[in-house]
């Protein structure tokens, strides 16, 4: 059985000495080979997988890292204390032996070879003969021992995985430092954060000459190519806010009290909460704004951490290009989560501390699931439900999780461990759940196909058709209705015949424009761009009638959200349909039936499609699962099989809704 803190403490000689007979057995067994811990310089190609025959290689796009930092001066001594009532029979480092020795620092991490990326966690236990010590190995893409500075960490995880040439060519890059509190997550990425202040401008500098280069525009350095700017939002709980903005009051705890941003998904699909996006030019704004902003994040004292950051700070950079305007920002997302914690760490907390340890937790193993199901869609074909709905962290990390972006993206995680051997049972933890994490490289992925009633698929010249159908439909529409007030005639058009457009489509949709561009206005946007585009008019040909443009730009915008909307429902439900429906005989033999207890009555097995159950079940709401929960109840209480009047219960409603579905496509049917 795993042994607490205090007790580890109380046997510490003893486990010190099982720790240095393990040592020298791993010694040994290596002989003179060199440590491979000294071996810290990891190729790109060390974190990339041969795909398909033809031996191409695809870079993976999670990065599992782990990380254990040094034993402070006189760590060990404060935090950890002796267990008292240690039984003085089993001979063995009781209180007054810890007493006499003092509190010493007993490594629980090693890292046999940071080139493989393995740790070794060494897990004390108890057996009835006393104290033991159980070794437990854990891999991951890249591993950091505790002389590893924050520059190498960047060199290997940032510029080895090429995460700023991704975001500056519209890829989604993010870095994510989880772990116990007090294991070093904050110092991690603060390091990170200012290293990536310091070369994004370089780098943007000299990628935007290469481009000017390329097309062949003046001496120019670069330098204005990109534009980036910035936002930091802190989320405590299910509280989110502004850490750029700083709070005019404090509250009890001296914590800057600042109003909350929330946090929704838009008509397209983007999550953008309300926060102060900053414009920066060069690196020391940069810099300022992070060292600003993190003096504003949320900390208290816990029993392991006198300045415990309680909350996930998301540090997020977008960079335009200008020369592609219409084309997808890119984005580099830096997340510092909240300590993970477990009971004993916890349990003298009061109230407020002991909810925000239950939040932290809830959305840490939320980004757990998330991830899992993203390395499912690397294996199946079929539909994958990645539930970054379920919480506001994963909802703002819907980049990483979208399964229908085409941008690029990688993710590196790297998990902190304590290096006490007190905390080995904690660091166990943490890196099953990072090695976890660890999944195959993605499908190859082109672009979307063509799909006339998607937008999300058009191209510049299908969303500029699209436009001009639209716009020449309104005109003749505003022509037949201006003839039938004069009670007049309209000549009959032929359908090819052309029609003066109330705008310059060129200039209301320039090259690189594309479905999704548009998608993302929002309608007064659109309505001003349609106005800007008006062409002058010639000799004879009255002005356009602004206000009747305003009224059609409108309506124009409005179809092409509808599109957006209808088309992102139904390829869910695609999706959905693609999964494989039970198929009972299968699964139990032809002709299956269950017998229900006490009855000579058989309960046949019906199966529902998926999307059906899925529509019916939004169109009930909250009466769907009360009538079911009912029914389990009242078969509980006359003591009958649950299973058969669950399944009566949903077939009712299945059945009911059927009816009522069919009804409404009749009266549709008889309305056209």
């Amino acid at each position: 059985m795993a042994s607490s803190a205090a007790l580890t403490t109380t046997h510490l000689p003893r486990l010190r000495t099982l720790l240095q007979d393990w040592e020298q057995k791993q010694l040994a067994l290596k002989g003179q080979q060199r440590n491979g811990s000294e071996d810290l310089n990891d190729s790109a190609d060390d974190l990339q997988i041969t795909l398909g025959d033809n031996g191409s290689k695809l870079s993976k796009d999670v990065i599992v890292a782990f990380r254990t930092r040094p034993p402070l001066k006189n760590e060990a001594a404060d935090k950890f204390k002796g267990n008292p009532d240690q039984d003085a029979e089993s001979g063995e480092g009781g209180a007054e032996t810890v007493k006499e020795l003092g509190i010493e620092f007993c490594a629980g991490i090693s890292v046999p070879n940071s080139k493989a990326g393995v740790f070794i966690a060494h897990v004390p236990g108890m057996k009835w003969s006393g104290p033991t010590l159980a070794h437990k190995s854990y891999d991951s893409d890249l591993a950091f021992g505790p002389d590893v500075s924050n520059e190498e960490v960047y060199q290997r995880t940032v510029i080895a995985q090429d995460l700023l040439p991704l975001v500056l060519s519209g890829g989604i890059g993010c870095i994510l430092a989880y772990g116990q509190t007090s294991s070093g997550k904050t110092f991690t990425m603060e390091g990170l954060e200012h290293r990536i202040a310091r070369d994004l401008f370089d780098t943007a500098k000299s990628t935007g000459k290469r481009l000017l280069s390329s097309e062949k525009i003046g001496d120019a350095d670069g330098s204005d190519v990109f534009k980036v700017s910035v936002t930091f939002l802190e989320l405590l709980g299910k509280y989110a806010t502004d850490l750029v903005e700083p709070g005019t009051k404090v509250d009890s705890q001296s914590n800057p009290v600042r109003k909350e941003v929330p946090i929704r998904e838009d008509k397209v699909g983007d999550v953008k909460p309300g926060l102060v996006s900053t414009s920066i030019n060069n690196s020391a704004e940069l810099e300022d704004l992070i060292t600003n902003s993190l003096a504003h994040r949320r900390m208290s004292a816990t029993n392991r951490n006198a300045t415990s950051s309680r909350s996930h700070a998301l540090l997020t950079i977008r960079v335009k290009n200008t020369l592609l305007p219409y084309a997808e920002e890119g984005q580099l997302i830096l997340v510092d989560l909240a300590g993970s914690e477990r009971y004993e760490d916890s349990k003298a907390h009061d109230k407020v501390r002991m909810d925000e340890s239950k939040e932290n937790n809830k959305s840490l193993m939320n980004l757990k699931e998330c991830v899992q199901a993203k390395a499912k869609t690397a294996q199946e074909d079929g539909f994958v439900h990645i539930p970054w709905r379920s919480n506001k962290l994963t909802m703002l990390l819907k980049p990483i999780f979208d399964i229908e972006s085409r941008q690029p993206s990688k993710t590196v995680i790297i998990a902190h461990v304590s290096p006490h051997i007190q905390d080995t049972v904690h660091s166990t933890n943490t890196l099953s759940y990072a090695s976890s994490f660890k999944i195959a490289p993605p499908k190859l992925r082109g672009p979307a196909p063509y799909d006339a009633n998607d937008p999300r698929t058009w191209d510049h010249e299908h969303t500029v058709s699209w436009l001009t159908d639209q716009f020449k439909t309104k005109v003749l529409a505003a022509d037949t209705k201006d003839a039938e007030r004069r009670n007049s005639v309209l000549e009959t058009l032929d359908d090819n015949a052309p029609v003066e457009l109330p705008v310059d489509i060129g200039i209301l949709c320039p090259p690189g424009a594309t479905g999704m561009y548009f998608g993302k206005m929002y309608t007064i946007e659109f309505v001003e761009r349609c106005l800007n585009a008006v062409p002058k008019p010639a000799e004879g040909i009255p002005k356009v009638d602004s206000e009747a443009l305003k009224n059609m730009a409108q309506e124009i915008i409005g179809a092409l959200f509808y599109l957006v909307i209808t088309a992102k429902t139904k390829s869910r439900k695609e999706l959905m349909n693609s999964r494989k429906k039970l198929n009972v005989e299968q699964s139990y033999g032809e002709g299956a039936r269950r017998f229900v207890p006490g009855t000579n009555r058989t309960y046949e097995v019906e199966v529902y499609d998926h999307a059906d159950i899925y529509d019916a079940r939004r169109y009930y709401g909250g009466e769907w699962d009360k009538t079911v929960n009912n029914a389990i109840q009242k078969s509980k209480d006359e003591g009958g099989w649950i299973v058969e009047a669950k399944g009566n219960a949903i077939k009712g409603l299945m059945e009911r809704w059927r009816a009522q579905k069919a009804e409404k496509e009749t009266m549709q049917t008889k309305a056209g």
